[in-house]
């Protein structure tokens, strides 16, 4: 006579198999996720990193041939990174704005605003004239106060314009040669004495977006 021995496993066995399982496959189903995710992060990257920052070249007509990765041909169309600011320059030099208008101060907290700005927005340095590869020199022409307009009950001004004018120049030290001149150059910033806001605050916004400006004018012409 044969006896067929049957093993049941106990509740607790049978559990802890099947915790094991699910936990196997999350695991799975977690690093595929994770995989995923990093994916999407790095072609995210890669779209915006193409947009800025490069030039197109190629044989078409019109356009110069140039080398574009290690290995490629110098006559394959593509694309090749470059900077908005010239190649050929990496200091300048920076002295203090003169001013010929009646309103004085301006000339000093210019001055200040364009060395931050050629400092945070270009590969320059600044440096002292004798160290410079060139330098920009300015003068303040003109500084104006203009109402926008009233209140109609006790006519004080509602809302006025700062504008300061510069002109100004870039040159290169060691040829001579003038990179960049502007005449005339301007920027107007409101302000609104009903808010509280007086004078000075129209000077500042009006000088920090004008000291914007001039470090803009000083990308290199493509």
């Amino acid at each position: 006579m044969t006896v067929t021995t049957q093993v049941i496993q106990s509740p607790s066995r049978s559990a802890y198999l099947t915790e094991q399982r699910f936990a196997a496959e999350l695991l799975r189903s977690t690093s595929a996720r994770a995989r995923a995710f990093a994916f999407m992060i790095c072609s995210l990257s890669l779209i915006l990193l193409s947009g800025c920052g490069y030039q197109q070249s190629g044989s078409g007509a019109g356009s110069v041939a140039s080398p574009t990765t290690s290995g490629s041909s110098a006559s394959s169309p593509g694309y090749r990174w470059t900077s908005l600011y010239r190649q050929d320059i990496r200091t300048v030099a920076v002295p203090i704005f003169t001013n010929v208008d009646f309103a004085r101060g301006d000339e000093f907290t210019l001055t200040k605003a364009v060395v931050m700005q050629i400092e945070q927005r270009t590969p320059y340095k600044v440096v002292s004239r004798d160290k410079a590869d060139t330098i920009i020199e300015g003068q303040i022409t003109r500084v104006k106060l203009t109402t926008v307009s009233s209140d109609r009950s006790s006519a004080l001004p509602q809302e006025q314009l700062y504008g300061v004018r510069v002109d100004f120049v870039w040159k290169d030290l060691r040829t001579g040669k003038i990179l960049v001149e502007r005449r005339g150059f301007e920027q107007q910033s409101p302000f609104y004495p009903t808010l509280g806001e007086g004078r000075p605050t129209g000077a500042i916004n009006s000088v920090e977006q004008l000291a914007i400006a001039i470090v803009q004018e000083l990308e290199a012409q493509w």
